[in-house]
């Protein structure tokens, strides 16, 4: 494992994310005990449900999210970019791999490619032209494979020899694939 460089702690965006969902919101009422007013037709009462206090917290969490994302270029993001997307995803995978049980870094690195499977299989997918490809068919069966054990194992629990070695054929089908451009 590299460093990872920039990344955001979120705990210190916390107290501006909820700065700006009550600035959404706006004062909210406070009632102690039955009251019983009367309405004016022509001054509509703001009230407060739980689903304008989350709409508020929703909208203040979006705003805050381009610029949390933006300062973080992770390895385990995507680009955008079909080749290099796949690449990454590839050595991603790979490293993942060929974890060993004990080493410190083992789930953290297992659940961000986890997470980054997830993102570029619902992203990609998605478009005919490149899910017709033959580098993103195994590609997605081998994200299948591997997700698939740690679904049942864990994220601790590194891949067996025999699985391992399913994979490592696979990933050589996939490089072999991407360098010809298919």
């Amino acid at each position: 494992g590299g460093e990872r460089g920039n990344s955001v702690n979120y705990l210190e965006m916390l107290p501006a994310l909820l700065v700006s969902a009550a600035s959404f919101l706006g004062p909210l009422p406070v009632q102690q005990g039955p009251v019983v007013t009367q309405r004016r037709a022509s001054a509509p009462v703001a009230s407060v449900e739980r689903r304008g206090v989350l709409a508020g917290f929703a909208a203040a969490a979006l705003a805050a999210t381009p610029a949390a994302f933006a300062a973080t270029d992770s390895p385990y993001s995507l680009k955008k970019d079909y080749v290099v997307d796949a690449k990454n995803m590839l050595e991603n995978m790979k490293t993942a791999t060929e974890l060993q049980r004990g080493n410190p870094e083992m789930e953290t690195i297992v659940k961000s490619t986890r997470a980054e499977m997830n993102d570029f299989v619902a992203f990609y997918r998605r478009q005919p032209k490149i899910s017709g490809m033959p580098s993103f068919s195994t590609l997605y069966t081998a994200i299948n494979t591997l997700s698939g054990h740690y679904a049942s194992y864990g994220n601790k629990y590194p891949v067996p020899e025999k699985r391992r070695t399913r994979l490592a054929q696979q990933y050589k089908e996939i490089e072999r694939a991407l360098a010809r451009g298919k």
